[in-house]
């Protein structure tokens, strides 16, 4: 896939999440490892601003540049995942609570091109989380399904958004037979 010109940028266009340079120009794999500094709380990543509304603070766009360059600089460059995905978060121990520091990991993987995006057609589910106590970084590790594990999750997302299984099958080269199986075990 060929990123986009910047020029559509420019005009306003704006790029699908798979469209952007940052994503699309990586190499597809797999599994990805990737590791950066303990984020801010989510509790302290936005202040209200009069008249323009939530604004990142400056610790918050501190630690993301940092947290991207680490990424982005790291030997060899992380590839990227090309559908839905698991996540496992591992962080060091720290004082807080623990799901105040999923939403910023969730983020820098977006802003450095890990992942298309952290919504649901992206993410297979809640990330798992963990401390690792020997842990001075966090390490997230991404995780694409086996084939027949990333047909189902495809399907379900499709019939999410109304597809017919006729449409479905066709889209995913599948039997149609298939993809309503699928459908019946899942509930749908």
């Amino acid at each position: 896939m060929r990123a986009p010109s910047l020029s559509s940028a420019k005009l306003g266009a704006r790029l699908k999440p798979e469209e952007r340079p940052v994503y699309a120009q990586r190499r597809i794999v797999p599994s990805v490892e990737i590791r950066f500094p303990l984020p801010p709380s989510t509790n302290s990543l936005f202040f209200n601003a009069a008249g323009v509304g939530r604004i990142k603070t400056p610790a918050y766009r501190r630690w993301r540049n940092n947290a991207v360059l680490m990424i982005c600089s790291a030997r060899p460059v992380p590839g990227r995942m090309a559908g839905p995905c698991d996540v496992a978060i591992y962080l060091p121990p720290f004082r807080g609570d623990i799901d105040n520091r999923v939403k910023p990991c969730l983020d820098v993987a977006v802003a450095a091109g890990i992942i298309a995006d952290d919504g649901q057609r992206y993410l297979r589910g809640h990330p798992l989380v963990g401390i690792d106590r020997a842990a001075t970084d966090v390490r997230m590790v991404f995780t694409t399904p086996s084939v027949e594990e990333q047909d189902r999750a495809e399907i379900e997302v499709r019939a999410r958004e109304g597809q017919s299984c006729a449409h479905i099958a066709v889209s995913l080269g599948l039997d149609e037979g298939h993809v309503r199986t699928v459908l019946a075990e899942i509930g749908r």
